[in-house]
């Protein structure tokens, strides 16, 4: 089994979100991609930077407030094994330690996850223009499995069965939390053709009469942030 690890950034007082951008990727990315830990236990490294339209646009009722994330990364490893000796690695932690203190806020969010369940899986994710990434915790209500259980079968199901849901999204994966006592359950992607086909697909009476009444039941609201990025940066893989 595959181990992906998701980190949900804030860019550093100071900073404007184009530099923010830029020394993220050319700065901190680049160190990890440089370090021999990356060599011997990254299977790949990318960076979801928000899309510059995303910070100036109005959001949706449907949609949660703005908390004002920057960007996404994501990590894959071939093991757990490999997760944990690539974050004990002291030598590359010391190399970040200086970059993060510069460039990020400290109060990030993350969870480590399982490889992806494909929901909807078309050949368009590769082309797509905009991303959404969403970190998300189960409701309090909710044990782990059973939580699971229905994101992956009942709310994923919506988007197959539901032409107004499925059809504005070009790919959906699912990724789902291994801890069942971490601060966060999983991470929701989906890809769209651009930020505007996000936009219209949120008008589509389904998810009002299906998935809101759904994501009240599964989650807890002041737990889910997201952000809509642009194509990923790949930096290693």
């Amino acid at each position: 089994m595959g181990i992906k690890v998701f980190e949900f950034v804030k860019r550093a007082k100071g900073l404007s979100s184009d530099e923010f951008h830029r020394r993220w990727r050319d700065e901190l990315a680049a160190e990890i991609a440089a370090s021999e830990a990356a060599r011997r236990h990254l299977r790949r490294y990318e960076l979801n930077s928000r899309l510059p339209l995303d910070y100036r646009r109005d959001r949706h009722a449907l949609e949660v407030a703005d908390a004002g994330f920057d960007g996404v990364d994501v990590r894959w490893f071939a093991s757990e094994a490999d997760r944990v000796a690539f974050e004990g690695d002291r030598a590359l932690a010391e190399r970040l330690a200086g970059h993060r203190a510069r460039l990020l806020d400290p109060h990030s969010l993350s969870v480590v996850t399982a490889d992806p369940v494909a929901i909807l899986d078309e050949p368009g994710r590769e082309s797509a223009q905009a991303k959404l990434l969403c970190i998300l915790r189960r409701h309090p209500a909710l044990e782990a499995a059973p939580f699971h259980a229905h994101w992956r079968d009942h709310h994923g199901g919506l988007f197959q069965r539901i032409p107004g849901l499925r059809d504005p999204i070009l790919a959906y994966d699912q990724n789902h939390g291994l801890a069942t006592d971490a601060p966060f359950d999983g991470v929701t992607e989906q890809w769209f053709a651009d930020l505007a086909a996000f936009a219209e697909s949120l008008k589509d009476e389904a998810n009002v009469t299906d998935v809101a009444p759904d994501v009240a039941y599964m989650l807890d609201p002041k737990s889910v942030h997201f952000i809509m990025a642009g194509p990923p940066v790949v930096v290693v893989g």
